[in-house]
């Protein structure tokens, strides 16, 4: 709703749909920051992390890399080259990961099939939380 020109190219294409899951994963990452523990010693960027140490991973920033987004501020529901890691990776990839991507393929699907002038009703508000991103609600109508 932020983006009116990227909705309105997503309601007059729904093949952009899974390019739009992946992008949206991507911009408005949901599990902003995830903890691990250092299993070796290690060396980056000149600083020594130490075998045992906690580290909190900001997957919402890692998501909005320049290195690896092209203009990553901006929401393009077209972009393809999207490795983002809103699911993590590796060892700890979100096992869940596929069934989100069908439910939201089909619940997006489906709003944009049969509620194509959906609008904002109200301003949304988030909860309060800033490792687990998400809505207090989200107030919408069909025009």
């Amino acid at each position: 709703f932020r983006n009116p020109g990227q909705l309105a190219a997503l309601r007059a294409d729904h093949s952009l749909v899974p390019t739009a899951i992946e992008e949206l994963m991507r911009y408005d990452t949901p599990l902003q920051l995830f903890e691990r523990w250092v299993l070796d010693d290690i060396e980056i960027d000149g600083t020594t992390i130490p075998r045992g140490a906690e580290i909190a991973m900001l997957f919402g920033s890692a998501n909005h890399d320049p290195a690896v987004f092209a203009d990553p501020g901006r929401l393009d529901l077209t972009r393809r080259d999207n490795p983002h890691i809103s699911f993590s990776a590796g060892i700890h990839y979100c096992i869940g990961a596929p069934l989100a991507r069908i439910e939201l393929a089909a619940s997006m699907t489906a709003l944009l099939r049969q509620a194509p002038t959906l609008a904002l009703a109200a301003e949304p508000a988030r909860k309060p939380n800033f490792v687990i991103r998400g809505l207090e609600g989200l107030r919408v109508e069909v025009r």
